[in-house]
């Protein structure tokens, strides 16, 4: 017998499985397993019911693929349930590629399987994204078309039945699939579980095998085929379903096609008749309800059906005292139509518009004090926050939360689900480690590495330490480059080269110059280092980074990391216990890895993350902290007050990324997995979860300042409400962003965040006269486009890396746009001769194919042709360049490159031309021109929307180039250890105005306030915030003479360079 249970509060499916298990006990000696959607949910739920049963039981919450597993293990004790799993299937597509490209069928992955095979096998980050793409689809086969995969176990590769129902251009997935189960010493679970279903009768003679009872509680997400194998079940043991749902018969409330949905209307998906919230959000429950009926039909399974739905208003006793939230939650139970009774005061339900990320939290915060001081009744622990993909908001938050010196104190606050490297310095280590090797060496980027706190702990050094190195490095000639390998034989200023300079140094008190060589002996003035020590440091570092440069199969890379990690328990003992679980966890994954072929770095990287964070820290302390967590995770656990964040279009909700390959597209069927109305059912769930008080917000612009939409639901629903709401109430209910006034978000007596503060209280003008002769380019370079960053680094305060925001897109987004060009264009190379040409002949269907680009049939030849516009405005901006040669320019320990043509320096941006470019091009320009007399310009090019334009600096000419080099090197000096109070963005705006003859003051604000057109401010941006505060007004800076001076003396000579062109 099937029992359903339906409620829309966890809370009493708590209660009844709680008094189930004391009803029918297990036995003493018996593990009862019970199935839940997450782990999560899984924990809460053993909480709650230890706490209720007063007694910890021996049962365990599994996720209802594990469950089945064990389950058909009892039945099929000899076979392994658990081979099919993802790394099994994703490393068997690579080693059937070769034999797949025998086949006829495998034209549509030609482009790929040839690439890798005359790779030698190499797996790169195309063969790995590809395998990663199809064992997603094949999972996906495996549980929601069971019939599919048995029709293709059924045939041979010789008979055309295998390709029932397939185009031709589909051919290439069963053979694959069959060449895979070649490979797998079992057939897919999903076949024993047909073979239940349709001879359930033979498990008659066997019921001791099943266990007493099954308990299942479903998130609305049980496949058709787990519906009808525990239907099946039921007819010889008890299986109790729990489902969470927000009311019921919502299958017909919503209106929905009977027998199947149409995803090909675009009404059909975003619902733009919506008159209810159910319409907006529900169509995932209501068609799993239908799977239900249809199921218990098809198979005549006896249901015994219990609703047990709890009005939410009932504990009220007049109407008007009612939320709001209250009322929505009890409609969707009862589908009533009374109209909404709505307290002027009600703040249940909130919509919120941030002008940015940072803006978003720390109203967040401020809201979260806000609530603690005047509810008795909320905790920490009662609070959520709650997000589409919470990786996007850890950095911003923890900034937010932790940062007491700011905030005036700390917020306690848990991530659900903490992965490893949140936790693990090793591990941190061997990341950052992996990426340094994976790029050119250089002093910003060994500084940026030396930086970080868990680097400094792995090697035992501080701080101080590390700044004095730093110099040492700039002083004994650093400039780029591991050793000579990296510069291609050149030896000098490599970091090889360095090291060697400091040993001979503390070998020789005196000055030393090895015969035939140019290394000489180098010995620091006035250090307080241990260079011994720093010697070790930098030869370890320069051992790791070779180590891990390569290709090898993955047990190479293994013995690689582990003679990483044997050096860093020699070195420091304290992370003993780390390193062993590591160690531990790769040992594992090698059992399960089968293929043995190369692997690059890159792919190596996310082999490691995915493997490591599989293992979970699952003894967290849930006391008293803010639960910040995804959707997908949380929704059902209840909590009084939810901030749902980030309902921004690109995060909610979220688009299939494998549509034009997946074949459960072709047909949508009931219970098939829809990641688009799943994401949009989330929030019915997490809104029947709140208890007290729901806050939606959104933002209106990235990092970048580019400007992001409201998620299209969520605009539904705001317009669902706008409809019933006065204005008055819209007003307090749906708040968007004012850009005419900041945002208010301390309340008044609440300890909350001081949004002006700044380091910088009082500018210092005072310069002073430094040898102008002595200066490392690079770093004049950096602190020329950045100098607040600069300074703040040099301080080690680094906000690097904390905003950083990669937001994914689908099909051939921009960004794939940006990286394809510019992989192309590197791959070229300028400097060839013959690059016209080539540009001119470009395939770029084979590119997309080369790079991954997996794009729809109906954009493919759009996207194409916006390449080949792309690429065409290119080769017109090139056209005139001829015999474009790569050069390095030398002066003292000052090296760079230069593409060149007739005199002209060539630079390409693959960006839009911001004043950082413009910077960087300028001082380059000015190096070169100082040396050499006959430079007349630098042509930059760069990208404006979907073209390549140019821009001309014109040269000064060497004398007037070398008076503002020194000009600038000065200005350098001052202000590297001093914060420049100079804005570059306003600044320059105020020079070009004032050199326009126009309000030049009027021009700094509009850059430093921002207003409607350009939405953001430089004063928004977080490097200018730490140094100056958000509440600065131009005052503060112009208010001075040396203001006007120290901005000509900067800027004056760029726009005269542009001028003059």
């Amino acid at each position: 017998m099937l029992n359903i249970y339906k409620s829309n509060k966890i809370e009493v499916i708590t209660e009844l499985l709680a008094k189930e298990l004391i009803i029918s006990p297990p036995f003493l000696t018996e593990k009862l397993d019970v199935a839940v959607p997450n782990y999560f949910l899984g924990k809460w739920l053993w909480d709650q019911i230890t706490i209720s049963n007063q007694i910890s039981a021996l049962y365990e919450f599994k996720t209802i693929s594990s469950y089945t597993e064990a389950l058909l293990t009892k039945i099929f004790p000899a076979i392994d349930m658990g081979v099919w799993n993802f790394d099994s299937i994703k490393w068997g597509i690579i080693d059937s590629f070769e034999e797949l490209n025998s086949y006829k069928e495998s034209l549509p992955l030609s482009n790929w399987i040839n690439k890798y095979l005359n790779n030698k096998k190499l797996i790169d980050g195309d063969i790995h994204n590809l395998s990663k793409k199809i064992a997603n689809n094949f999972i996906e086969y495996l549980i929601f078309r069971p019939e599919m995969i048995a029709n293709w176990h059924r045939y041979e590769l010789s008979s055309g039945n295998l390709f029932n129902n397939l185009d031709s251009n589909e051919y290439w997935q069963p053979i694959l699939y069959k060449l895979l189960e070649k490979k797998m010493p079992v057939n897919p679970p999903c076949l024993f579980m047909i073979d239940i279903i349709n001879n359930i009768k033979k498990l008659q003679n066997e019921k001791n095998i099943l266990p007493r009872q099954i308990y299942i509680i479903s998130d609305n997400n049980l496949s058709r085929l787990h519906v009808s194998f525990y239907s099946k079940l039921a007819e010889f043991t008890k299986v109790n379903l729990y489902l969470l749902s927000a009311g019921d018969n919502l299958w017909n409330r919503i209106n929905s096609l009977e027998g199947e949905v149409d995803f090909s209307s675009i009404e059909s998906k975003f619902n733009l008749n919506s008159s209810n919230i159910e319409k907006i959000f529900g169509k995932f429950g209501a068609n799993y309800q239908k799977l239900i009926e249809e199921t218990s039909n098809i198979e005549n399974v006896k249901i015994i059906n219990n609703s047990i739905y709890i009005d939410p208003t009932f504990s009220f006793t007049s109407k008007k005292d009612i939320p709001l939230i209250n009322q929505i939650q009890k409609r969707l139970i009862d589908n009533n139509q009374d109209d909404f009774i709505i307290d002027e005061k009600d703040e249940s339900i909130i919509f919120r518009e941030h002008f940015n990320q940072l803006s978003q939290l720390e109203y967040v915060r401020n809201k979260v004090i806000e609530i603690l001081e005047n509810c008795n009744d909320v905790e920490y622990s009662d609070i959520a926050i709650v997000s589409p993909q919470t990786s996007l908001i850890k950095p911003y938050l923890r900034y937010i939360f932790n940062n007491e010196l700011i905030n005036g104190q700390k917020l306690p606050y848990l991530f659900l689900e903490e992965n490893y490297e949140d936790s693990s310095n090793v591990f941190n280590f061997l990341l950052d480690i992996i990426e340094l090797a994976n790029e050119k060496i250089t002093l910003e980027k060994i500084e940026y590495f030396l930086s970080k706190k868990v680097n400094q702990n792995i090697f035992d050094f501080d701080i101080a330490e590390k700044n004095e190195i730093i110099l040492i490095l700039n002083e004994v000639g650093f400039h780029w480059g591991l050793d000579t390998n990296e510069r291609l034989g050149d030896e000098k200023n490599t970091l090889e080269w360095c090291i060697n300079r400091i040993t001979l140094g503390l070998v020789y008190d005196k000055e030393f110059c090895l015969d035939g060589s140019n290394l000489q002996s180098f010995s620091p003035k006035n250090t307080s280092l241990d260079l011994n020590k720093w010697v070790k440091i930098l030869i370890q570092l320069k051992q790791y980074i070779n180590l891990l440069r390569g290709s090898f199969n993955y047990k190479g890379w293994v013995e690689r990391i582990k003679f990483i990690l044997n050096n860093i328990k020699n070195y420091n003992e304290n992370f003993n216990l780390d390193i062993c679980e590591i160690n531990r966890i790769l040992d594992n994954y090698l059992i399960s890895s089968i293929s043995d072929q190369a692997i690059v770095l890159n792919v190596f990287r996310e082999i490691l993350i995915t493997c490591i964070n599989n293992f979970k820290y699952r003894n967290q302390s849930y006391i008293n902290k803010i639960l910040v967590s995804d959707i997908e995770k949380v929704r059902l656990i209840p909590r009084k007050i939810i901030f749902l964040i980030n309902m921004n279009s690109i995060y909610y909700p979220r688009l299939s990324s494998n549509e034009n390959i997946n074949l459960l597209n072709k047909k949508y069927l009931l219970g098939d997995p829809s990641i688009f109305d799943r994401e949009k059912y989330f929030f019915l769930e997490l809104l029947i979860s709140c208890r007290k008080q729901l806050i939606v917000s959104w933002v209106n612009n990235d990092k970048d300042n580019k400007i992001l939409d409201i998620s299209f639901p969520i605009k539904e629903l705001i317009n669902y409400f706008e409809s019933f709401l006065s204005v008055k109430q819209r007003k307090s209910i749906i708040k968007y962003f004012d850009y005419k006034k900041q945002e208010v978000v301390n309340p008044i007596n609440s300890n909350s965040l001081k949004s002006n503060y700044n380091l910088i209280k009082k500018i210092d003008w005072e310069e002073k006269f430094f040898d102008t002769k002595d200066f490392k380019l690079s770093e004049l370079l950096y602190w020329f486009k950045t100098p607040q960053l600069y300074w703040l680094n040099k301080k080690n305060i680094s906000p690097k890396g904390i905003f950083m925001h990669h937001p994914d897109e689908e099909y051939v987004s921009n960004l794939q746009k940006f990286q394809l060009v510019t992989k192309v264009i590197q791959k070229l190379e300028i400097d060839n001769y013959d690059i016209i040409d080539k540009l001119k002949n470009l395939n770029i269907n084979e590119q997309f194919l080369e790079n991954g680009i997996i794009a729809p049939r109906n954009s493919i030849f759009t996207k194409e042709k916006e390449i080949q516009n792309l690429l065409g405005s290119l080769v017109e901006n090139l056209s005139n360049d001829k015999n474009i040669k790569r050069v390095y320019v030398k002066s003292n320990s000052n090296k760079e490159e230069y593409f060149i043509s007739d005199n002209v320096v060539i630079e390409l941006i693959h960006s839009k031309l911001s004043l950082k470019s413009l910077s960087e091009a300028w001082i380059k320009l000015l190096f070169i021109s100082s040396l050499e007399k006959k430079i007349t310009k630098t042509k930059v090019i760069f990208r404006k929307e979907n073209q390549y334009k140019s821009e001309i600096l014109q040269t000064p000419g060497q004398l007037q180039s070398k008076k503002i080099l020194e000009e600038y090197i000065n200005i350098f000096k001052n202000y590297s250890d001093k914060c420049l109070p100079l804005p570059p963005e306003s600044t320059y705006k105020y020079v070009e105005a004032k050199m326009q003859l126009k309000n030049e003051k009027k021009a700094f604000s509009d850059r430093w306030n921002g207003n409607k057109t350009f939405t953001k401010g430089e004063r928004d941006n977080s490097v200018i915030q730490m140094c100056f505060g958000n509440k600065k007004e131009g005052d503060f800076f112009f208010g001075n003479d040396e203001f006007d001076d120290l901005s000509c003396r900067l800027y004056a000579p760029l726009f005269e360079a542009l001028k003059n062109k």
